[in-house]
């Protein structure tokens, strides 16, 4: 049967045209000026935004401003102010920079790989983060960060701050929400993975298409009865990113509990102690069951 599907489907109701119509608006120096001088949701009156944008002549400044009128920028009885594709263009602007892109830099993780157990080290390159070992080359995390998140903050810092996005991504993707255009997700535990997963939770957008997959563990850092056990053994999730928690990067010791309904058990354990947390084929916790060891 004929019709749209995949690939196409996300990107049917695109009128292309009109799209680049828009994009061609801010193609030009001075409009992203006036967007720049309209950030953090101000709204500035004619004569203010034309000295806060940089331009001398009015006739020019109202020529570039008209450009942006309607699309990216809005005309109010109190003035000017971005609407939210114009919030957008201005958050692409200022997250990019535009210019040299930062210097790489590494730093080696208080954590193990979960292929050799060797060390693992964070990289920051060409815009983005990539997790791996250092000894086998295991591939543990890869993925976008902007510049801007690179200025004012240390090496440490940096791979930190980066450690909490992700989670609140992780866990956006999980619940729902896509983190790249806040759409819908479908969270499924699938068999198999490209790389050292067994059984991947995998969190696909149904409008934009964008892909999550992570260990099925690392979906369970927000579950009370997870927090409560790693708070019971002395750890907070809030304190350390999720690669310095096993069960976030490492499947290996996940088992399948059922075949229908598709169920797996994820064991956590600290000291002489073990919850082992079941979840469902949608990645949800369906039962958690403290074990001591004799």
């Amino acid at each position: 049967m004929d019709g749209v599907t995949g690939d196409e489907a996300e990107t049917a109701d695109v009128d292309r045209e009109s799209a680049a119509d828009a994009m061609g608006s801010l193609a030009d120096a001075d409009r992203i000026a006036i967007l720049l001088a309209l950030r953090n949701g101000r709204t500035r009156r004619f004569a203010d935004l034309q000295s806060a944008a940089g331009f001398e002549d009015s006739g020019r400044f109202n020529y570039h401003l008209d450009r942006l009128l309607g699309r990216f920028v809005a005309k109010t009885d109190g003035g000017y102010r971005l609407r939210a594709a114009g919030a957008k263009a201005v958050d692409l602007v200022t997250d990019e920079r535009f210019g040299e892109p930062p210097e790489p830099v590494t730093l080696d993780l208080d954590a193990d790989c979960p292929s050799c157990g060797a060390r693992l080290r964070a990289r920051y390159a060409e815009e983005n983060v990539e997790v791996a070992c250092i000894d086998c080359s295991t591939l543990v995390h890869y993925g976008y960060l902007p510049p801007r998140a690179r200025r004012g903050r240390d090496v440490e810092a940096l791979f930190e701050a980066y450690g909490k996005r992700l989670w609140r991504d992780f866990t956006l993707a999980h619940r729902g929400v896509c983190p790249a255009c806040s759409g819908r997700t479908e969270t499924r535990v699938e068999r198999g993975s490209d790389h050292h997963l067994h059984f991947p939770a995998v969190s696909r957008c149904r409008d934009c298409g964008a892909e999550v997959a992570t260990a099925v563990g690392l979906r369970l850092l927000a579950d009370p009865a997870v927090v409560a056990f790693l708070a019971d053994h002395g750890e907070s999730v809030d304190d350390r990113p999720f690669w310095e928690f096993e069960f976030c990067i490492d499947d290996g010791d996940v088992a399948v509990a059922s075949e229908k309904p598709f169920r797996v058990v994820v064991p956590i354990a600290r000291d002489d102690e073990t919850l082992r947390v079941t979840v469902d084929e949608a990645g949800s916790v369906v039962e958690t069951a403290r074990v001591r060891r004799r």
